[in-house]
């Protein structure tokens, strides 16, 4: 298998492939794109780069969250602090804080390094879930089918696209899926709202063994747990909400009043 394994020049360091694969399986499995030769946004892998000469990261492996097109492309023609290159920021990091949160449960090592750093991964610690074939799963309901509001359905796909993140077709399809909100209480309306949610690859979905199940829930929390930060920096306008004995809602009701990339 290829992976995305990038050197920094033909005589420079290079990443174990052995490990770049075990890595770049964890991640399709996780349902996240992988950006292949350096290229396309998701996940890139690279050798680890070290911050001073102190900095002993010989055969490790940095991951580096890479957004849409359009956001990378509109970060780059701005200074700093202007919010194009404010958002990229916040989605490389909340997208590489989300990686170090659930490669461990894919038998993967990270790293700890800088708060400010890459995330990097060293082995693999332990064995990785057992999958087998993609299942074929029903074609589940769309986001348009369980009355969510078209302008939300929108608002998520244009903010995922540049975050560089899948958008669910329906809510048994890999990527962030839009489900109804179920109210707090008489007085809460959630017409048109919708929950956001993270499915895995089907590979990892249909697994029925206990390891391919705390996977699953190490990705699906890792994800929501990101999307506040990334999604709300790409211009979505989310809010956590707690109905009684129910769990965590995430809603979405559409874009912010100035995203930080306009169409």
């Amino acid at each position: 298998m290829d992976t995305a394994a990038e050197d920094t020049s033909l005589s420079g360091p290079r990443i174990d492939p052995l490990l770049a694969d075990r890595v770049t399986e964890a991640l399709l499995l996780a349902g996240l794109p992988v950006g292949y030769g350096g290229h396309g946004p998701g996940v890139r892998l690279r050798p680890a780069r070290p911050h001073d000469d102190s900095d002993d990261c010989a055969k490790l492996i940095a991951l580096h969250w890479e957004p849409g097109p359009r956001l990378a492309a509109a970060a780059a023609m701005e200074e700093p602090g202007q919010p194009a290159a404010a958002a990229r920021r916040v989605v490389t990091a909340g997208m590489q804080n989300a990686l170090a949160e659930f490669l461990p449960a894919f038998g993967i090592e990270v790293v700890a390094g800088r708060l400010d750093g890459e995330t990097r991964v060293g082995g693999a610690g332990g064995p990785a879930p057992a999958t087998g074939p993609a299942a074929s799963a029903p074609a589940g309901s769309r986001p348009q089918d369980l009355g969510i509001d078209a302008d939300v359905v929108d608002a998520v796909r244009r903010t995922a696209a540049l975050a560089g993140l899948p958008v669910a077709d329906h809510l048994h399809a890999p990527g962030i899926t839009l489900a109804p909100c179920r109210p707090v209480d008489d007085g809460d309306d959630t017409t048109g709202v919708a929950d956001l949610r993270w499915n895995p690859s089907r590979r990892l979905a249909a697994a029925p063994a206990e390891q391919a199940a705390r996977a699953r829930t190490a990705v699906q929390d890792a994800m929501r747990h990101a999307f506040g930060a990334v999604l709300g920096a790409c211009g979505l306008d989310l809010r956590w909400r707690r109905p009684a004995a129910l769990p965590y809602q995430l809603r979405a009701f559409g874009l912010v009043e100035r995203p930080p990339v306009r169409r």
